[in-house]
């Protein structure tokens, strides 16, 4: 998701931090110092309200914080800022240099999967639907991170950039058996949005920058797979397996598909890795 630029202001007023001069030349191929800094603006909305005081108790900014600045180097501290923007919607803005990332849309998501845990006790539901609520927030940070750097580096990016921020988010969740499962809620959302979809509840916009929702959901699942087939085998449809739900002649390319990603991404990173 894009930046619109009303939030501008919310976004530059928000921030603590000052990118100063130096961002107008060109950033050294080498792992900056700067790192990904949470900050909280004021809720305007008592909904908005519980959704920070969600986002602060479980530290899910923070975690995706750490996990990209262990990864990546940046060229200058870069503010990752939840704040209320009236709508539903995550941002990279390029004019204050920093990530935004909506209240609204983690109580949009929350719905979302309120919708889809429905099994066990009233407690297990919530805590299923918090469990999503953090991984597809991680996500959507991850998401963003892509448009950042490849603003802040200058990257070049071959198709959409909204595709490729995609798949740097999958790759951010591919390494480890948490951000795994936070890569299944991802999936699970996308799954709901494509459905509701379908049945006319959303409505996609095929000339839009990104991918229809159910792409996103069929990538989303083939980067997956191809990560480690042997570990997401389930998820391949089969004769014995009739409910999977990627297609085996998609699953056949994925191992491929992922290989190819991470070689991209990791050739465009390869001066700001850390480690």
């Amino acid at each position: 998701m894009r930046f619109h630029r009303r939030w501008a202001a919310a976004l530059a007023a928000a921030a603590v931090l000052s990118v100063g001069a130096s961002t107008a030349t060109a950033a050294p191929a080498v792992p900056g110092p700067g790192l990904l800094v949470v900050e909280y603006g004021d809720a305007a909305t008592a909904q908005d309200l519980t959704e920070q005081r969600f986002l602060q108790l479980n530290e899910v900014l923070e975690s995706s914080a750490a996990h990209t600045n262990a990864l990546i180097g940046l060229p200058h501290d870069v503010p990752l800022i939840a704040l209320s923007c009236g709508e539903a919607n995550a941002f990279w803005d390029p004019e204050s240099q920093g990530i935004g990332f909506c209240y609204e849309l983690a109580a949009y998501y929350r719905g979302v999967f309120e919708q889809l845990n429905t099994a066990g006790t009233e407690a297990q539901q919530a805590r299923a639907t918090e469990d999503d609520l953090i991984g597809i927030s991680n996500s959507v940070v991850f998401h963003e991170l892509g448009h950042a750097l490849i603003d802040l580096y200058d990257l070049p990016a071959t198709g959409r950039e909204e595709d490729a921020a995609d798949q740097l988010a999958t790759l951010m969740l591919a390494g480890d058996s948490l951000h795994q499962e936070y890569a299944v809620s991802a999936i699970r959302a996308w799954e709901a949005l494509a459905i509701a979809t379908e049945q006319g509840a959303l409505e996609d916009q095929p000339a839009g920058e990104h991918s229809l929702s159910s792409q996103r959901y069929y990538n989303a699942i083939c980067w997956l797979y191809g990560s480690d087939p042997g570990a997401y085998q389930g998820v391949v449809q089969t004769e014995t397996n009739p409910d999977g739900p990627l297609p085996a002649e998609r699953a056949a390319q994925c191992p491929e598909e992922y290989e190819k990603i991470s070689k991209a991404w990791n050739t465009l990173l390869a001066p700001y890795l850390k480690g």
